[in-house]
């Protein structure tokens, strides 16, 4: 066969066809999966928290302060009877706070950054006393009682 003679095209096997197809259907399926999987869903109630009603008078966050100042009573009490060391004290006491900011606020609190809670309008003292919080939570050791940290936890929910 020379070198100047024309060839023409080769036919190809129907099998590179559908292997094109069922490649692109895949990368379509997967795509639709991660969308379906990552989109933010509503966080519906667990039925660990009690449902709160807001009272009519002065303070519509009355029940909500109930409810929160209860359990900081119960970490508290944890504490004292020696069930819980400083550190979980504080670990405990830092996610009762977000979770009441979280729920006066109607936001999800529990996954921000002190930097974004100090964004927040209104929330400068939720936002000492986290970051208060930060060095006997994740320190080795500290020379925090707890008690203070505890009265820290009652003002801001009482307050805020």
């Amino acid at each position: 066969m020379p070198i100047d003679d024309l060839v023409g095209p080769q036919a190809f096997s129907p099998w590179w066809a559908i292997t094109g197809v069922l490649v692109i259907a895949l990368l379509a399926a997967w795509l639709v999966v991660v969308l379906v999987l990552t989109r933010h869903r509503p966080v519906a109630p667990t039925g660990k928290e009690p449902e709160v009603t807001f009272s009519p008078g002065t303070d519509p966050f009355r029940d909500l302060r109930a409810l929160y100042l209860g359990q900081v009573d119960e970490a508290s009490r944890a504490f004292h009877a020696q069930e819980i060391d400083v550190r979980e004290l504080h670990l405990r006491l830092s996610g009762i706070v977000r979770g009441f900011a979280g729920r006066r606020r109607g936001i999800d609190t529990t996954v921000m950054t002190l930097t974004d809670i100090e964004g927040l309008t209104g929330a400068g003292n939720l936002a000492n006393l986290i970051a208060y919080y930060y060095q006997p939570a994740f320190s080795e050791a500290t020379t925090v009682t707890g008690v203070e940290s505890v009265e820290g936890a009652r003002t801001v929910i009482s307050t805020w």
